[in-house]
This record gives C-alpha cells, sequence and structure tokens, in this order.
C-alpha cells in the first residue's frame, strides 16, 4: 500500500496566516494621534527640514519637541499622498501582515500548527492598539530583533553591527526602541542568572555575557544616533509621568473582551508547561515577565507582550500537543502541485476579500466619523480668530484640518506636560481653577463635545453658543 501523506493541505498555512493576519488588523485610519504626524510630516516635507520645535500650538509654541518620530511622519505622510486613508489602510493592514509573517515563518518549521494558531492569537491580542501610528514600526523592529537574538550569530562584530544599525533606525522611526532596550536587558539578565545556576562560570560563558553587554551597549549609544540626540533617551520616561490620564497609558480594563486573549495567551502558556515537556530558559522566563508587567501597567504596551511571548508559546504548545498524544497537529506541511494551485486561489479570493474590506474601511466618512468634520468646516466660513480651547481627542485633528487655529493641546502629552494636562481637565471639568484658566489664557472660541461639565456653565460666564451639532459644540465670546 502506497504511503499516504497527512493533511495535504497544511502548507496552505504559509499563506494563509499572513493574510488572515492582513484581514484582522485592517483599520480605519481614524486614529487621534494619526493627524499630528500627519501634519508633521507634511510641514517636513514642505520645508525640508526636521521639525524639532512646535508649530501646532499656542501653549508650547516654539518650545523645543523632542521628535523621536519625524522618519516614520515623512513616510506616513507619503503614503497619505499617493494613496489617501486607503493608503494608510494598506500600510496598517501590511504592517501587520508583515510584522506576524515574520513571527510566523519563524516558528513554522518547528510548530506548524501551534505556530499558526499562536500567531493568529498574537495578532488579536495586538489588536486593540493596532493602527495608522509610527509605532507599527516599533512592532516590526521589535520582532526582528527578537528574531535576532533567537539565532545568535557567533561572529561577534556583524551582530553588533546589525543590531547597531537596527538602533538607530529605530530611534528614528519611533520611541518604542525602549522596549527593544528592555529586551536586551532581559537576555542579559538570562544569560547571566544561567551562568549563576551551574554554578560555573566558563570561558564560553564569560563570552556569551560580553558579547550581550557588548549588543546592548552599543544599541545604547546607537539610540542616540538620532536628531534630538542624547534628549532621546529622557522621553520614554518622561512620557510615563505625565500621561497616566490617557487611555492608552491605562491598565488594561478585562471587562473589554479585546484584552482577553491576552489572558488566554498567559494561560495558554501556564497550561502548555505543564503538560509538555519543554522548559523557559531564564531569558524567556525574564522577557515574557518583564512585558507582562508593562502591560498590567499601560494598555499600550500588549503588542510587545504578544510579540516576545508568541515564539515561547508555540514551542511550549507544540511539546504539550506532543505529550498528549495529539500528533495530527504537530505534522509538517506537505506541499503538492495540485493544491498549489488550490491553495493560490484560496489566497486571492481572499486577499480580493481583504482588499475590499480595506476600502469600505477608509472612506473620509468613515474615517472623521468621531472627529468634527462639520464644526470645522463651518468654522472655515467664519472670521473667529483665536486663540482656541479645543478637546484633547480632536487636537491632533484640528492640527490637520485647521491649521490657521494653533490649538491649546494635541496628543503630544511629552511635549504639553502634566501642568497643562492638569489645567485642561480643570477647564472641561468646569471647575473654579479651569474658568480662571480661561480668563488667563484669554481663549476667544472653545471646541468641544456637549457632554463635557463645562458646556453647561458656559452660557453663565459670557460665554455664546454659536454652533451644534451631534459630535461638537463651539463657542465664543
Amino acid at each position: 500500500m502506497p504511503k499516504t501523506t497527512p493533511f495535504p493541505t497544511l502548507s496552505l498555512l504559509d499563506w494563509l496566516i499572513p493574510v488572515l493576519v492582513f484581514f484582522l488588523l485592517s483599520r480605519t485610519p481614524a486614529d487621534a494621534d494619526m493627524w499630528w504626524h500627519l501634519r508633521a510630516g507634511k510641514e517636513m516635507w514642505e520645508n525640508q527640514q526636521i521639525l524639532l520645535t512646535d508649530t501646532f500650538s499656542y501653549t508650547q509654541a516654539g518650545n523645543p519637541w523632542v521628535n523621536a518620530f519625524w522618519l516614520a511622519e515623512i513616510l506616513l505622510y507619503g503614503i497619505y499622498q499617493l494613496g489617501g486613508f486607503l493608503g494608510l489602510s494598506l500600510f496598517v493592514a501590511c504592517m501587520a501582515a508583515l510584522t506576524f509573517g515574520v513571527l510566523y515563518f519563524r516558528v513554522r518549521q518547528q510548530a506548524p500548527w501551534s505556530g499558526a494558531l499562536i500567531t493568529l492569537l498574537a495578532a488579536i491580542t495586538a489588536a486593540p492598539v493596532w493602527g495608522p501610528r509610527p509605532q507599527l514600526f516599533s512592532f516590526l523592529l521589535l520582532t526582528i530583533l527578537d528574531l535576532l537574538l533567537a539565532h545568535p550569530n557567533h561572529h561577534l562584530l556583524r551582530r553588533v553591527i546589525m543590531i547597531g544599525l537596527l538602533f538607530a533606525l529605530w530611534a528614528n522611526l519611533h520611541g518604542g526602541w525602549i522596549w527593544g532596550i528592555l529586551l536586551l536587558i532581559a537576555h542579559l539578565a538570562g544569560h547571566l542568572f544561567e551562568s549563576l545556576q551551574t554554578q560555573s562560570i566558563s570561558r564560553s560563558t564569560i563570552f556569551r555575557l560580553l558579547q550581550q553587554s557588548a549588543i546592548l551597549l552599543t544599541a545604547g549609544l546607537a539610540v542616540g544616533l538620532n536628531p534630538n540626540g542624547l534628549w532621546l533617551w529622557r522621553l520614554p520616561f518622561h512620557t510615563v509621568n505625565v500621561s497616566m490620564q490617557i487611555q492608552e497609558w491605562l491598565s488594561p480594563d478585562f471587562h473589554r473582551v479585546d484584552f482577553h486573549p491576552m489572558l488566554w495567551m498567559l494561560f495558554l502558556l501556564l497550561g502548555s508547561l505543564n503538560f509538555g515537556k519543554e522548559r523557559l530558559q531564564w531569558a524567556e522566563l525574564f522577557k515574557i515577565i518583564g512585558f507582562v508587567y508593562l502591560t498590567f501597567v499601560a494598555q499600550r504596551n500588549i503588542a510587545p507582550f504578544a510579540i516576545v511571548t508568541a515564539p515561547v508559546l508555540a514551542r511550549t504548545t507544540h511539546s504539550a500537543f506532543q505529550t498528549l498524544g495529539l500528533y495530527f497537529l504537530t505534522a509538517q506541511p506537505v506541499r503538492r502541485p495540485v493544491n498549489t494551485i488550490f491553495n493560490a486561489l484560496l489566497v486571492l479570493v481572499l486577499l480580493g476579500l481583504a482588499l475590499f474590506r480595506l476600502h469600505l474601511l477608509s472612506t473620509p466618512a468613515l474615517v472623521e466619523k468621531d472627529y468634527p468634520a462639520k464644526a470645522v468646516a463651518w468654522l472655515k466660513t467664519q472670521s473667529f480668530s483665536g486663540p482656541l480651547f479645543n478637546s484633547y481627542n480632536w487636537g491632533g485633528y484640528l492640527t490637520w484640518s485647521l491649521p490657521e487655529m494653533p490649538v491649546y493641546i494635541d496628543g503630544r502629552a511629552d511635549l504639553y506636560g502634566e501642568a497643562m494636562l492638569r489645567e485642561w481637565h480643570a477647564i472641561v471639568g468646569g471647575t473654579p481653577h479651569g474658568l480662571t484658566a480661561l480668563e488667563k489664557r484669554q481663549i476667544k472660541v472653545i471646541l468641544l463635545e456637549p457632554t463635557w461639565p463645562v458646556v453647561r456653565l458656559l452660557p453663565t460666564q459670557g460665554w455664546s453658543e454659536v454652533y451644534r451639532d451631534e459630535t461638537a459644540v463651539i463657542f465664543v465670546r
């Protein structure tokens, strides 16, 4: 009897996983911070100069701005110029397919089925923070760095140069390079604990520790190769201090279903370690604990957690499947010509559906649904002049759609600082201090959501309501 090949369609995963991730992480390009990134990219493109001072607001005008995103902002603006909102949506989905495609192809040979399932789970875990922002470059570079650390090149100089160049690029794309530094620290600490556990330090162990130290030092120095210089090192810590009242800096709300996949990854890791024969190395343990901690502190770290945990989880679940006798979940892909044709047609159909979905998601009406597009259009027909007081969530949109009126505040929390954030909250809350701040700032126009407490108080303070719709209200005096 001829030998049969089990699961001949398994090779479909090689193409299906990136396409499914492309579909799952397709997004409407409507992130609140996307707008000021586009404005910054536009100014740099037109002026042929890196933007390092504030030109968007009147409260911080001319002050130094540590712009860790300048290269990403130029790229995002270029994509918008070429493809509009559809181009931005395509960029978001392609970055997802590339990031998780790299992750899947890293684990597919050793753990095809579990690797596919965990890659999809990791993508779903990252979904709450996946949007049209420079952080997508950080997610991709973190995936590549984790891959480089998992497959060390014994040629020290070549490895140091590769990682140094990666961090030099990273430091000009997004402030998430700090995730890479923390990953390097976890690997160094892991190798140190491994050597302490064996109670003997060999020449090879010393060389490995020196190699990790050299890589970490090179990465730290490479971060300084940016227009902001060593000031960039201050950014991650300063942002944490001023951003505790901003949504992405809050801890995950596990009453929200979209945060549950993170818990599934944790529980699955614990279960697979119990049933399988694989055990965590110290470096793996440190990086997972570290990124779990970061995610519990701030939900913006959930995607890095998924990225660094997924390869480990794919290996441990593969081992658990083998121990439990689920051999059909450990089969290797087998290719056949007929299946290749069928798989290609299926993937093309799915890709076509995903692109059609992108077209629907990127319509201007949907992109601007939660922004005061009508109010801005009305303001453009009037002769009001600022200063303008605006919603924090709309600040970026206003810098893009109403550049002739500098904003009070936008999403650059590190630029505005804790005092400004407290003042903004006092104003929208209608507190006496907030009303005094309106007078002190000599505000002439207010554009807010109708639900803020101060909206009910403004008519009693000499303000006139001149515009209202279902999204926004405008007061002048």
